[in-house]
């Protein structure tokens, strides 16, 4: 019996005035954090995508400058166009191959001077390039090219002679509008370089004869993103659509990139913000904003690499969220106080209501145990003493309830008097309906069988019968005795049901043990025999002798099924939800649909020599041995049965797996002879 608990219903009582108290506090704590992490998120993204879009802005403008420069620059009259047209002239009547052998000479007469450390061509023009250059600071290069890509003039040794195959001159030149470069590492000056171009024009600005080209240090962009400083840990970026950080001031380029799923929401034709899983900083959750760069000029197709630029502006969530947190906390501490004050006060009270409800259980606690100590505590009607029940007087539903409980313990007491006398009734009627069932059968079985022996011991007693006459009547003698042992066996072995004893074992085994039997039996020469027996099967846990009598059984019974004899097959194979299966199928007689669902009832049987207890022995063997039974079957067709077994050995049992007795059988059709 459990042992009585004490004080758990003030102890309840205590908990749920606790989580009343806590529920609205908790609740408040929620709707706070969602209403001011909403309210803050909002303020900042705002803010961010603001910083973002100024930044795009700023971005933009240092590159559109940077662009009118070089348009200028190519509009001046003397140093560049007219110095721009006499280089061009040297082609004038040159055939194609005329020009590639001059640009060859060229070139190697230009790499010569590089190395011989001579001035470079047209002093005047370069003077001009340098001292153009000189006034922003940043330029590594200015130069310009004629209308094949060779070298009219540079403000830098370092510029190759021909540039007719890189991007910053063919894209100026083939589709007569700006190009801008992305941002890339020089490792000769260890600097992060752009580079700026734009077609020179002929005089009726139809036909390109030029391109002036700028290479400019990073330093121009990085101008416009490093005073933006949020807080302590906020700052910008300027990205493409390739993840790639073309500047950040915390990480170098090569330190970080930005994840797909990031870069996705990112790359919008907009300004945003959005919080990110993961910005790339190691932050988490963190609240940033983006917006595209949009140039005022138009571009060439290839610049930039032919990505987009973003700027991108983030802070770390700690720093972000700090308010939040705080906030959180001192509600919290208040809340949690107000708890405790509440818990406390309600622990007082519950005291009160609890005390009769604890009486009331230990009057139920009576009564189970006099209910338990039926049938010999059963009170009777001769004024036999109970149990006092207990006086409960609250004024309240409490006290209802006492009464109540009162008025159901009489009833159950007088309930339980009639199902103790209707019980042993039903047991005594049951005993001697079990007992009459089975001694007709038995009688009528033991009848028959009993008549033709006496009538066949009478020929046998009579002188004048021949002798093969009395062996044949001897051998009927024979068969009515083997007969009705095998019904006397039927009927023990439905009265005496032994238990199981499980040892883990092969179906494969145990088919071919059955088949074995089944064989030594006879009278199945016209029966065509087919096995499959897997070989990846696990052993089963299971009662070999008990579940090879039930194969038998289910075998005897095809072969009935099939006097003028037909097909069996037999076969083991994996199942469903780790289970093995065995088949045993016929093509015999059938059973009709409406015997299928009786033939498992004891003593039904449609055979006139039948105890019917043959498949009520199976499925009661089947099922001890933990295993499932299932029938299918058509009049005139014949009949199927699957037998499921687990194919693991229960938890706590042996773990020893089967060896099979005999070499693996495969899938072959036989005639037994």
């Amino acid at each position: 019996m459990e042992q009585s608990r004490t004080g758990g219903l003030q102890k309840k009582f205590f908990v749920a005035l606790l989580i009343v108290g806590i529920l609205p506090g908790v609740a408040a704590l929620i709707a706070t954090y969602l209403y001011s992490t909403d309210s803050l998120k909002h303020s900042i993204g705002n803010g961010f995508q603001e910083i973002a879009r100024s930044t795009a802005i700023r971005i933009a403008a240092a590159v559109d400058t940077e662009i009118d420069r070089a348009a200028r620059l190519a509009l001046v009259p003397i140093h560049i166009r007219h110095s721009l047209e006499v280089a061009n002239q040297r082609y004038a009547g040159k055939s194609e191959g005329q020009i590639r052998a001059l640009l060859e000479a060229e070139q190697t007469a230009w790499s010569k001077a590089r190395t011989a450390g001579a001035p470079l061509p047209l002093p005047d023009t370069t003077a001009y390039l340098r001292e153009w250059a000189q006034e922003a600071g940043y330029y590594v290069g200015v130069v310009i090219a004629d209308r094949h890509g060779a070298v009219m003039a540079t403000s830098t040794p370092r510029t190759p002679y021909l540039n007719g195959d890189r991007d910053w001159w063919r894209e100026a030149f083939e589709q007569r509008t700006a190009y801008v470069s992305s941002i890339r590492h020089d490792p000769a000056l260890n600097d992060y370089l752009f580079e700026v171009s734009v077609p020179i024009l002929d005089e009726g600005h139809t036909k390109p004869v030029g391109v002036v080209g700028l290479v400019i240090r990073r330093d121009v962009l990085m101008n416009t993103i490093l005073p933006i400083r949020i807080g302590e840990t906020g700052h910008g970026m300027l990205l493409d659509t390739e993840g790639t950080p073309l500047i950040c001031p915390v990480l170098p380029p090569t330190a970080h990139l930005i994840h797909e799923a990031l870069l996705t929401q990112l790359a919008q034709d907009r300004p945003l913000w959005l919080v990110a899983e993961d910005d790339a900083h190691g932050g988490r959750n963190s609240i940033v904003g983006a917006a595209p760069v949009r140039f005022a000029h138009q571009l060439s197709t290839a610049s930039l690499d032919g990505e987009q630029w973003f700027a991108f502006i983030r802070q770390q969530p700690e720093e972000t969220y700090a308010p939040i947190y705080s906030l959180l906390v001192t509600v919290g501490l208040i809340g949690f106080g107000l708890v405790i004050v509440l818990a406390s006060l309600g622990f007082l009270v519950g005291r009160r209501i609890v005390s009769p409800i604890l009486a009331l259980r230990r009057e139920a606690d009576a009564l189970r145990r006099n209910v338990a100590a039926l049938p010999d505590s059963i009170p009777t009607h001769d004024g036999t003493a109970r149990p006092a029940s207990i006086d409960i007087r609250t004024g309240d539903e409490i006290e209802d309830l006492a009464r109540t409980f009162e008025a159901m313990r009489s009833a159950l007491e007088e309930s339980l008097r009639t199902v103790k006398t209707q019980q042993e009734e039903l047991i005594r009627r049951e005993k001697l309906a079990s007992v009459g069932q089975l001694l007709a059968a038995l009688a009528h079985d033991l009848r028959n069988p009993l008549g033709v022996i006496r009538s066949s011991a009478q020929l046998v007693l009579e002188e004048q019968q021949a002798e093969s006459v009395k062996q044949e009547v001897a051998r009927y003698i024979i068969e009515e005795v083997d007969r009705l042992t095998h019904r006397i066996n039927d009927f023990l072995r439905y009265a005496r049901q032994k238990p199981p004893e499980p040892k883990p074992v092969l179906l494969r085994d145990l088919a071919e043990a059955a088949l074995r039997q089944w064989n030594a039996q006879g009278s199945h020469e016209s029966i065509a025999l087919d096995t499959n027996f897997s070989d990846a099967l696990g052993p089963v846990h299971v009662d070999p002798d008990q579940v090879k009598e039930a194969l038998v059984n289910l075998l005897i019974n095809a072969r009935e099924a099939m006097p003028h004899g037909g097909r069996l097959m037999v076969a083991t194979r994996a199942a469903e939800q780790g289970q093995v299966e065995i088949e045993i199928a016929d093509t015999g007689c059938g059973i009709a649909p409406a015997h299928l669902e009786h033939i498992f009832e004891p003593f039904f049987t449609t055979k006139e020599y039948g105890t019917g207890l043959g498949l009520t022995n199976v499925k009661r063997l089947i099922q001890e041995n933990g295993g499932f039974l299932e029938v299918q079957s058509q009049e005139g067709t014949g009949s199927r049965f699957l037998i499921r077994f687990a194919s693991s050995p229960p938890s706590g049992r042996s773990g020893r797996t089967a060896e099979p007795e005999n070499e693996a059988v495969g899938a072959r059709p036989s005639t037994l002879a």
